[in-house]
């Protein structure tokens, strides 16, 4: 159990930065997931097994609407 935590607190952690890397922003896309990079660290801490895979699903689009990728 102890390692699910650190699971969920490095991914949490990596989602805020690589969000703030990318640029996201609220209001960029429509939808469930639109929300800034706290938003996004705060939603993968909260309920990990549906914001993680949602983050993961939607970086490549908040890539290209940010000319990052």
């Amino acid at each position: 159990m102890d390692l699910l935590i650190i699971i969920v607190i490095v991914t949490a952690i990596w989602v805020y930065f690589d969000a703030k890397t990318i640029g996201v922003q609220p209001g960029q896309i429509k939808g469930l997931a639109n929300m800034g990079p706290l938003s996004w660290a705060l939603a993968t801490l909260g309920i990990w097994i549906l914001a993680f895979p949602l983050y993961i699903a939607k970086r490549g689009e908040f890539k290209r609407i940010n000319n990052k990728g």
